[in-house]
């Protein structure tokens, strides 16, 4: 926004118009600067100024403004601008361009001027601009006899005086896309970042001044915080404290590490703010056309985000909004984390059986695309199966080849994955699927080693049996191998629930993800109805159906994994599932033999199981 504070000479322009940039955070421009030096001569000569004289000095401050709201930049500039057509030529979009005009009579005028030194504009020519002046209609009039500061409150209250929902901190892909969903729902939404790049017929108000920002929100504000996680949130929050009053809402809504939401609850409940972190899912289409949302913290907040964040989020196919109350501190983001580790996992099964397929068994992409199709029509319905038909249809415009082969086997990750594996040590839940996915990850980095292994140690051979018959145990495979994941995840959940005392409820968890997000799949309908059935459920596989649905699944499951090892096709994580379903259901495990390695190394003592206490053998 640009405002032009405008008036006679006298009247307290530069004053006001200093004032109000200051409120606002931007720039001030004094007109007067902009006059062409022979200009300065007329005026100082007491030689009232043409159209003429006037034309190349509007012309220069039109270019400002039109070159400031093209950066999306505020400003204000002291400007007589008596006449309407000297207006008209500033009002570049009237939306944007605002104008108070300071009134006041010649005789209060006149005095101010003859009190005045070192200017050029003398009190003489004070009444022809009386004589030029016409007095603008529809804008903000200011009386100014009254006190400085109360002209420049009522500025700031009736200039700002459309309010909006919400703010977003940083107009990236992800915070653009929200905006416009927002806006697309009934709440408006003024964005800030220092240096937008935003995409022509954006239409979402941006600011680069936080005090505009913090002075444009309802009470009390509630601001949305979409930068990098890390350092760059608590810088983003410590800007903002200055401005912010008791009851306003932060909300994180990047990919921020549980533990650093749990201290910024902690920390701003001290000053009164409310600090809400907020996973989100979906990447940019969901953000646009509705995500899933996971939010956690000061538990206050929710009853003022409920109704705006259920109304942008996706619905399931029951119409239910994909965002619920998470819990307390940092739950919010540790779902969103887990959430991730799943689609770790999920990811790594779906690109290990089409290598199985593809690799091992020579299937070409077109009909592996054709063999995913089918997959997603049925029990295996998901977002990952079918984007993955997607992928494997497309051909490279430039060589004719299917684009997937032309993309280097090096997979790259953000974090949280990584993140899952290592609290998942530190609470000691289980999850091999995703720590093998991490893993996979890894390995796809060492390019160079893999390319000079495979000279020197071979390469995977190609299945020589029924490739009809691979399909079939393939696809059974993957999905008994998928519910592990699953199950993986949401047993670390009920394990951090415990630990770090949310409540957590699991059945709302997995209904937010049935829709928007990328793990969203016709599973979780069958999952969300087990833990509807039994809240405290330990483990999925436990459950009735998904104990049916297992076994049913299992000799497929076995055959897929043996064939692939004996190939010689990496099968990392659905060799890991199924030995997590294997481990979990041993009435006994070798552990017996590691104690007693520990007690004979290192006397760590054991148990035994036929009667009570801890016992240690002098093994020499």
């Amino acid at each position: 926004m640009f405002i032009v504070v405008m008036g006679v000479s006298g009247s307290g322009k530069t004053t006001i118009g200093k004032a109000v940039a200051a409120r606002l955070g931007c720039r001030f421009y004094d007109g007067d600067d902009f006059h062409p030096a022979a200009n300065v001569a007329k005026m100082a000569a007491g030689i009232p100024l043409s159209d003429d004289d006037r034309a190349g000095w509007l012309d220069a401050l039109a270019a400002l403004v039109r070159g400031g709201l093209e950066k999306r930049e505020s400003g204000v500039i002291a400007c007589s601008a008596l006449r309407e057509k000297y207006r008209t030529l500033l009002r570049i979009d009237p939306r944007n361009v605002r104008f108070v005009y300071l009134k006041g009579s010649y005789e209060v005028i006149l005095a101010r001027m003859q009190k005045r030194e070192a200017h050029y504009m003398k009190p003489a020519m004070l009444k022809s601009q009386f004589e030029t002046l016409e007095e603008p209609q529809g804008v903000l009039v200011e009386d100014i006899t009254r006190p400085a500061d109360v002209i420049i409150d009522d500025i700031m209250e009736k200039l700002m005086e459309k309010k909006y929902s919400l703010g977003i901190l940083g107009m990236g892909v992800m915070g653009r896309s929200l905006a416009q969903n927002f806006e697309r729902h009934g709440y408006p939404v003024i964005g800030f970042d220092v240096a937008p790049h935003l995409p022509e017929g954006f239409t979402v108000r941006t600011t680069n001044s936080l005090p505009e920002l913090a002075q444009s929100l309802e009470l009390p504000r509630t601001i949305l915080l979409m930068v990098p996680a890390g350092d760059p949130v608590d810088t983003a929050i410590a800007s903002l404290m200055p401005l912010l009053e008791p009851g306003d809402v932060i909300i994180d809504g990047g990919n921020s590490f549980f533990e650093d939401s749990e201290r910024r609850v902690k920390g701003l409940q001290g000053v009164g703010i409310q600090f809400v972190g907020m996973g989100v899912s979906g990447g940019e289409s969901g953000a646009l056309w509705g995500p899933s949302m996971m939010p956690g913290g000061a538990e206050g907040a929710w009853a003022r985000l409920q109704p705006m964040f259920e109304a942008i989020s996706a619905k399931a196919e029951d119409g239910a909004p994909c965002v619920a109350w998470m819990g307390r501190g940092g739950a919010g983001h540790y779902i969103k984390m887990v959430h991730n580790g799943i689609e770790y996992g999920d990811m790594q099964l779906i690109a290990e059986i089409y290598d199985l397929l593809h690799r091992g068994a020579g299937i070409s992409n077109a009909e592996l695309s054709d063999i995913f199709k089918q997959w997603n029509a049925r029990e295996l319905h998901s977002y990952l199966i079918e984007i993955t038909a997607n992928i494997l249809a497309r051909v490279d415009d430039e060589t004719g080849q299917p684009l997937v082969d032309l993309i280097l086997d090096e997979a790259a990750q953000k974090g949280t994955g990584k993140w899952t594996s290592l609290n998942s040590f530190d609470l000691g839940a289980i999850t091999p699927t995703i720590h093998a996915a991490v893993e996979s990850r890894l390995l796809s980095a060492l390019k160079e080693e893999r390319v000079a292994a495979s000279r020197l140690l071979g390469s995977a051979q190609l299945f020589s049996g029924s490739r009809a018959h691979l399909v079939e145990i393939a696809g059974r495979a993957l999905y008994a191998a998928k519910i592990m994941s699953y199950a993986q995840g949401l047993t670390m959940l009920r394990i951090a629930s415990e630990e770090y005392d949310w409540g957590l409820e699991f059945s709302s968890i997995v209904r937010v993800w049935r829709a928007g997000c990328i793990i969203r799949a016709s599973l979780l309908n069958d999952i969300a109805d087990a833990y509807t059935r039994r809240a405290d459920l330990p483990n999925l596989l436990v459950d009735a159906v998904f104990k049916e649905l297992i076994l049913s699944r299992e000799g497929a499951w076995r055959e897929a994994v043996q064939v692939a090892v004996g190939l010689g096709i990496p099968m990392m994580a659905n060799a890991a599932s199924l030995a997590y379903f294997d481990a979990y259901r041993s009435e006994r495990l070798p552990a017996n033999l590691t104690q007693a390695q520990r007690d004979y190394f290192g006397a760590h003592t054991y148990r035994r199981v036929d009667k009570e206490g801890t016992f240690h053998t002098q093994w020499e």
